[in-house]
């Protein structure tokens, strides 16, 4: 069994509900540095074991792997105190959707990580299709390619001038 058929198994996930309230944001009102913070206080209350190391603040792409198979990207703005996206790159099973859910929450701590993970296992299992989910103003976008085995969710701000696909947002 792949990846993506062993995240649909373990959420067990059988219907979906897609609904927030859009809110337009050009960037994600959080720095690199205070995304770290956020992540590590969150994996750390939850027990979680999850860290990621500080992240200097500058623009464009910074990596790290909380845990084996499982990456947080996060692309800084031009000046470096602000995010343009978040994406988790899953490629193990184990620690995924705890990584998904404590970058959700670090993001936005009003972020419901059932909602996220019905809606993760609705759309790779494909009862939703080229869609993403909009919660608080900001895109979850899956993309789970089939000939390939990696999941990945790709967190941006909702832009409502373009449309909501996962194609087109991703």
């Amino acid at each position: 069994m792949n990846l993506a058929g062993i995240l649909v198994t373990l959420s067990l996930a059988s219907s979906v509900a897609v609904s927030s309230t859009p809110v337009e944001k050009q960037l994600l009102s959080i720095s690199p540095r205070d995304f770290v913070h956020q992540f590590n206080v969150i994996a750390q209350k939850d027990g979680a074991g999850l860290a990621l190391p500080d992240f200097r603040v500058k623009s464009g792409w910074h990596r790290a792997m909380p845990s084996s198979g499982v990456s947080v990207l996060v692309r800084a703005a031009t000046t470096g105190h602000a995010l343009n996206e978040v994406v988790v790159v899953c490629q193990a099973v184990e620690r995924c959707l705890e990584t998904i859910s404590t970058t959700a929450r670090a993001i936005d701590e009003s972020a419901d990580p059932n909602l996220l993970q019905h809606f993760i296992a609705a759309r790779i299992s494909a009862q939703l299709s080229e869609v993403a989910l909009v919660m608080s103003g900001l895109v979850y976008a899956v993309v789970a390619p089939g000939d390939e085995d990696f999941v990945a969710l790709v967190i941006r701000p909702y832009q409502p001038q373009l449309e909501l696909t996962a194609q087109r947002q991703a």
